[in-house]
């Protein structure tokens, strides 16, 4: 057990000394990400980003799975494959939050209407975190073996891009996960807590 755990603490060592090292990089990332929302099926440029990223990381990258779907793979060694998740599409919300990266995103409509777009449910956090996952697990692949798939996914506010994806043949194309990981984000404030 006494060997578990230094292992654990040296995992947990080289995780906060990476996030020290490239957290500003991420809230660049988050911004640039929330003040530029995509609806649902129109998340081209968000793929486009989530291409470059993976890329620069050093997955295997494929695009326009399912759309705008973007699947990254990086296989290090034999093990088990590990897929995160991470949703890119925005809401049809105009953003009054007055924080210096709100979203002035505005689109019009199929009935002529025009609407301001926000990242009003997380997504941009969504996307932000699986980059950062990514980058990490790529930079430290000393410290573990198998293989990763990296999904940023379409049209999540609609319940279809996952479906996309899949009709897409992602479990065909793409290594069958053993573990999947998908989040999203929560308020601070715990219900119930004064």
């Amino acid at each position: 057990m006494r060997g578990l755990q230094l292992e654990s603490n040296k995992r947990d060592r080289a995780v906060d000394a990476w996030l020290e090292k490239h957290l500003d990089g991420l809230v660049d990332l988050y911004e640039h990400l929330h003040a530029n929302p995509e609806l649902s099926l129109e998340e081209e440029k968000s793929a486009a980003r989530m291409a470059k990223e993976l890329r620069a990381a050093g997955y295997r990258v494929t695009t326009a799975v399912g759309g705008h779907g973007v699947v990254g793979v990086l296989e290090n060694g034999p093990g088990q494959t590990v897929l995160i998740r991470g949703d890119m599409d925005g809401l049809p919300v105009r953003e009054e939050t007055g924080v210096p990266y709100a979203s002035k995103v505005e689109v019009t409509r199929e009935d002529g209407t025009r609407t301001g777009v926000m990242h009003a449910c997380g997504h941009d956090v969504h996307m932000t975190g699986l980059v950062g996952t990514a980058r990490l697990l790529a930079q430290t692949r000393s410290l573990w073996t198998g293989t990763i798939v990296a999904i940023a996914q379409p049209a999540e506010e609609l319940g279809r891009g996952a479906l996309a994806m899949m009709d897409d043949g992602l479990f065909e194309r793409f290594p069958r996960p053993d573990y999947t990981i998908a989040l999203h984000v929560e308020s601070g404030v715990r219900r119930g807590a004064r």
